[in-house]
C-alpha cells in the first residue's frame, strides 16, 4: 500500500514505503550569519547519515547540527570556501517522529555570501 506524499526519492504521488528511503533537508543562510536555524521536525523514524556544508565566499565558519539539545556531530565541522565539506561520522543519529533538527552556524569570517547546510537522513525499514 502506498501513501500520498510530496516527494520521496525524487518521485511524487503514491510511493511504496515498505523499504528504507534516503532524503535530504537543507537550510540556506544569506550572509552566513551566525545563529541557530530550525531545519525541520522529523516526520517519521529516521537516522542522520551525513551532514554537508557549502560556504560561498568568506574565510571561515563552523557548522553543528542538533537533534533537540544533543549534538549530531562530535565536534563542529569547518566549512570550506566555495566547496563542499562533509562528515558521515555522526552521533545521536537515531531520530524519532517529532524530533526537532536544527543547524548552528558559528564563527563566520571574511563576510561569506551564503552558507548552505544539508542533512541526509535514511528512514527505518518498517517491521514485517
Amino acid at each position: 500500500m502506498g501513501y500520498k506524499v510530496h516527494s520521496v526519492d525524487g518521485r511524487a504521488g503514491e510511493v511504496d514505503t515498505s523499504t528504507a528511503r534516503t532524503y535530504s533537508k537543507e537550510v540556506r543562510v544569506a550572509s552566513g550569519t551566525a545563529g541557530t536555524y530550525q531545519l525541520f521536525k522529523v516526520p517519521a523514524a529516521a537516522n542522520v547519515i551525513a551532514v554537508r556544508a557549502y560556504r560561498t565566499g568568506g574565510t571561515g565558519g563552523t557548522v553543528q547540527v542538533k537533534k533537540g539539545a544533543s549534538d549530531v556531530l562530535a565536534s563542529p565541522m569547518a566549512t570550506s570556501t566555495d566547496a563542499w565539506a562533509g562528515n558521515t561520522t555522526v552521533q545521536n543519529a537515531s531520530c524519532a517522529a517529532g524530533d526537532n533538527i536544527s543547524v548552528v552556524l558559528a564563527s563566520p569570517a571574511g563576510s561569506p555570501t551564503e552558507i548552505l547546510v544539508q542533512v541526509d537522513l535514511r528512514t527505518a525499514v518498517p517491521a514485517s
